[in-house]
């Protein structure tokens, strides 16, 4: 018994250094992996121009637009070959907000228009990749996103949302869809199982956008993404 348990001593460390060896041998086999990156959003200034196109009846315009606001996403891959993968995601893109001020009404008295959008999502791409060196690599994305936007605009002073009550001073609304996404991205390998990503990703006019006499309206415009990450095969 004493040599059983002697001999299960030496052996135990010594499995568990072979289990720890393979498991970076079996990780580079799989084609699954899983990706988590954080990084900055930006929402183009398209917004400010659709806000401002839908305000009558006033003079001076001027737009404070808060476009930018941190961004992260979490990835789960399938690489069929070493040059094609398909990716599916969890991203959220943050807040952004307008805050547009101006003299309205006749006569005409200072007035405030705040817009606050927040949007989420869920996205599946295609994503291609070419070597560049043995650890390094580029790749191009394309898919869809589906998101959903929260909007909420706020009024100050002279002026009165259109076809609403004079004393309503708020309105929320959402919108739910799916639009374009693309993007270019670099990847290096920390080892057979691992590394790190960094990438730019567009989504193509996220929105509704607004209009005179309009409803549900939320304003539109693409938002980018610009995200550093870790991936890990599993």
């Amino acid at each position: 018994m004493l040599f059983y348990h002697a001999a299960m001593k030496i052996r135990t460390p010594a499995l568990l250094l072979a289990l720890a060896a393979a498991l970076p041998a079996a990780a580079q086999d799989t084609p699954w992996y899983a990706a988590i990156a954080l990084g900055e959003s930006r929402t183009g200034s398209e917004l400010v121009a659709n806000r401002e196109s839908t305000i009558t009846v006033a003079t001076d315009l001027q737009t404070d637009f808060d476009s930018r606001d941190l961004a992260f996403k979490a990835t789960l891959g399938y690489q069929f070959f070493p040059w094609l993968a398909v990716e599916v995601d969890y991203m959220d893109l943050g807040k952004h907000r307008t805050v547009t001020d101006f003299m309205g009404g006749n006569p005409p008295y200072p007035a405030r228009i705040t817009l606050d959008r927040s949007i989420t999502g869920f996205g599946a791409d295609a994503v291609f990749f070419a070597p560049v060196a043995p650890q390094w690599k580029v790749y191009g994305r394309v898919g869809a996103f589906h998101s959903k936007l929260k909007a909420r605009q706020k009024l100050e002073g002279n002026v009165i949302f259109t076809n609403g009550d004079s004393s309503e001073r708020e309105r929320s609304a959402s919108q739910s869809e799916t639009v374009l996404r693309y993007g270019l991205g670099t990847q290096f390998e920390l080892s057979d199982c691992s590394g790190l990503r960094l990438e730019w990703q567009r989504q193509e006019d996220i929105g509704k956008a607004f209009q005179v006499g309009g409803s549900g309206t939320t304003g539109e415009a693409a938002t980018d993404a610009v995200l550093v990450g870790f991936y890990y095969r599993f």
